[in-house]
Order: structure tokens, then sequence, then C-alpha cells
């Protein structure tokens, strides 16, 4: 079943609201203060978010637009106690709410969100960015393509479940691309795309992983997201470049969110990035890049 991010002041109406959906099958995180949510979905976002902003609308316009900044694929919906005006909705959805509703007293009122929280595992496409479901997932330890609906693009999707660290499939002679990325469809995706170009691939969940990693081996380029929990990839890419071992192991950043060119910039500068790619990108953009970095693979 799907993961809900539930917040609401009220203890009564947190409580009864969190044991109706927790007798559903669904996963809660059950929390008392706006300020507590958006770290939260970032760590872990959920496949819906239930935001009461009765007492705190600027507050809770602000935690909606955030969420669905760091969280695109999250279905947002923001309760108001009585019921909102039409100016609450209206600034709801241009904050990025899906919809707008009185406080929920039943789970009928919100039966369309929970479906399809519940419906499948939730994949964005890193080509065009459009959002959608599979609704079955492979076997344990097996490997599928989804088509995105929107652009026709294969994704390789690894199922749900625990993934531990791929590790080096041996010395061949190709190089190695550590990729560092906390989502796992886009993990396969990348390593789909940079196996098929003849790399060897290691993958590591986010910046701490990849770090213990390189304490034995050093792959010869490093490809990491920025936006990961415990350690983002700037903070990583600065301790790469840190380390005399690993200082010329050239690191790409990848990122969604910091888009405008004094991130690029400071990337560069304060973190020592070699290169900075803005997703969705061009499969083609990425093997140049690679390339120019490890012209012996081509």
């Amino acid at each position: 079943m799907g993961n809900v991010l539930l917040v609401d002041d009220q203890r009564d109406s947190r409580g009864r609201l969190q044991g109706l959906l927790e007798s559903q099958g669904f996963a809660v995180i059950s929390l008392p203060s706006l300020a507590m949510a958006v770290p939260i979905a970032k760590t872990d976002p959920p496949d819906l978010a239930l935001l009461n902003i009765s007492r705190c609308r600027d507050e809770g316009l602000n935690a909606c637009r955030d969420i669905r900044r760091y969280c695109p694929k999250t279905r947002i919906v923001l309760c108001i106690e009585g019921g909102p005006t039409d100016a609450d909705a209206n600034m709801g959805l241009m904050a990025g709410a899906d919809e707008v509703i009185p406080d929920v007293r039943d789970l009928s009122e919100i039966s369309r969100f929970l479906e399809a929280a519940s419906a499948g595992h939730s994949l964005t496409c890193p080509e065009c960015q459009h959002v959608f479901r599979l609704k079955e997932m492979p076997v344990p330890g097996s490997r599928v393509e989804a088509q995105c609906p929107a652009c026709h693009s294969l994704i390789g999707v690894l199922p749900q479940g625990p993934e531990e660290v791929t590790r080096d499939p041996g010395a061949d002679g190709r190089a190695k691309i550590l990729v560092v990325e906390d989502t796992k469809f886009f993990r396969a995706y990348l390593t789909d795309l940079l196996v098929s170009a003849g790399f060897q691939v290691v993958t590591a969940r986010d910046g701490v992983e990849a770090l213990e990693y390189m304490r034995g081996e050093s792959p010869d380029l490093v490809i990491t997201d920025v936006l990961m929990p415990r350690m983002h990839g700037f903070d990583l890419c600065r301790k790469i470049k840190e380390r005399p071992e690993t200082a010329s192991v050239p690191v790409i950043l990848m990122t969604q969110v910091y888009t405008q060119l004094h991130h690029e910039k400071e990337a560069r500068g304060a973190y020592g990035a070699d290169d900075y790619i803005v997703k969705p990108f061009q499969p083609s953009d990425l093997l140049a890049r690679i390339w120019r970095f490890l012209p012996h693979s081509m």
C-alpha cells in the first residue's frame, strides 16, 4: 500500500485519521507541525501528503510549495476546517496542491487520492518528467522496462524492497562509473544507459554510501544527484575533492532543482564539481560529458 504524510496540529483529529488510514493498510507518518513536514518529505517522499492548514495558512502554503518542489510525484491535499473559500482554493492550487478540501472526517472524502497512492509503483520519467505508475512490480531480484506513456521512453525499473550497493562487476578494462542517486528507478535507468554504453557501473543510494565504497575502491568517474538524504551531492563532491586519493576523480552533478547559472558556478567553484547537468537531460548529452573525461572509453 501507499505511504501517507499526515500533518494536523489537533491531536485528536490527527490520531483519528491516522487510525483510519492504518486500518486500511497505509503506512502513516503523523506530524503535529508543518515545520517538520518538508524535511520528512524530502527524506522519504510520500505518495500522499494530507496537510491541515486551518490555523497556519501561510506556513501551510509554503510547505505545500516546498513539498511539490522536492517531491513532484507526491499528491498533496490541503485541508481547512469548515471548508475552503474560493481564495483558499485558488492559493492552494497555485502553491501546487492537487486539491483543497474541508477537514477530513471520513476516508470516503479522499478515496480517489488513496486509490492513487496505493495503485502500484510511482515513476517519474527522466526524459519528460511525466509521472505515472506501474500497476505490477517484478518478482524480487528481477528488472522490468517501463515505457513512459507521454514520451514513450523505456526506463529500467527495479522492484521495491531492500537493495544492496552494486559492487565491482570485475576488472575487464572498462571504465568504472559510480552512480549516486537516492531514487531507485533513476538508478536503474542510469545503470541501463551506462552499461549499454560499455561502462562498468557501481551504485550508491546517497553520499554516505558512496564515500564508504570509495574508501576501498576508486571509480573512474562519479555521477551524483544533488538532493539526497543524509548527505547531498554538493558535500559529497567536496569530500571527494578534499581527499588526495580521490581528488582527481571527475564528478558530474545532476539536479532537477538547482537549475540557475549561479548554482552551477557555485558547484564548480565552491565544491569542485567537474561538470553539472540539469534533469531532464538527453542520454546523448550525459554520455558526451562522460566521454569528455573518459575518452579512452569511446
